[in-house]
């Protein structure tokens, strides 16, 4: 998997520099920001992204990797989050190697595209995230959950990982919890089992509910941790050897959200 942020060093800019790179993540041009912020010429833009790479000591000035890198240390407010986008494996391997600091030239060129099919892939994959630049691309890459600290890019990353087949990737669910959203892939021939763990007993019912008499979910079932503080389980799929106490969801009907089931 492609290291997205190689040292995570001091979590501080100088405001300069923070509001600098947070216009260029909203996809403002040298111009633009040079206006905004009264530093007269584009230069000046240019040499305060520099400092800021010296500042994370990243070896060139490659501004979506800046701005991905800013949100990953706090040195500047990640933006808020929307209801997170699946993206096919090739859309997301191309965030992934941009906020890597990857050109587009050495993604294609690794992916063995010709450049053309690179570009495509990037007009294709901005227009979907609604990005108007590269920068902003790994904003709204945020903003969507596919990049970042939440349990739903874990389980992105995980299962393309993977390297399914695109037509697997249609049958994933986006699972809706209270505490946010996590990532479910049906059970198949190659992964015959599959599981999400979650730390609160009611968001995992909810997640049991929400997957139960769905095709590729079944049969499902609850498995309770056996420690404190470890997570419950929802397994579906093929059946395995489990250790642990289980309510078999597919002998007893998923309650509904009114009605509580005893532990």
């Amino acid at each position: 998997m492609t290291t997205l942020a190689p040292s995570l060093v001091a979590a501080s800019l100088p405001p300069l520099e923070r509001q600098v790179l947070e216009l260029i993540a909203e996809g403002h041009k040298d111009p633009e920001v040079a206006a905004r912020l009264g530093l007269g010429t584009v230069s000046r833009v240019r040499y305060r992204l520099d400092q800021i790479a010296r500042h994370f000591d990243l070896e060139a000035v490659v501004r979506p990797q800046l701005v991905h890198h800013g949100y990953a240390c706090g040195a500047v407010p990640p933006p808020p989050v929307l209801q997170p986008l699946l993206l096919d494996a090739d859309a997301f391997s191309l965030v992934r190697a941009l906020a890597a600091g990857k050109a587009l030239t050495a993604y294609a060129r690794r992916r063995g595209m010709a450049p053309y099919q690179a570009a495509y892939l990037m007009e294709k994959t901005s227009a979907r995230l609604k990005a108007t630049t590269r920068p902003s691309l790994i904003r709204h890459a945020w903003q969507r959950q596919i990049l970042g600290p939440r349990a739903f890019a874990a389980d992105l990353a995980a299962l393309h990982a993977q390297r399914p087949r695109p037509s697997e990737t249609g049958w994933w669910l986006i699972v809706p919890l209270l505490s946010g959203y996590r990532l479910a892939a049906p059970a198949t021939g190659r992964s015959p089992t599959r599981h999400l763990d979650i730390a609160d007993r009611e968001e995992a019912l909810g997640a049991a509910r929400f997957l139960a008499n769905r095709e590729g979910y079944a049969p499902l079932w609850f498995t309770q941790p056996t420690q404190p503080g470890r997570p419950y389980r929802v397994s579906w799929g093929r059946r395995t050897a489990v250790v642990q106490p289980r309510h078999d969801l597919a002998a007893e009907p998923v309650l509904g959200p009114d009605r509580r089931r005893s532990a």
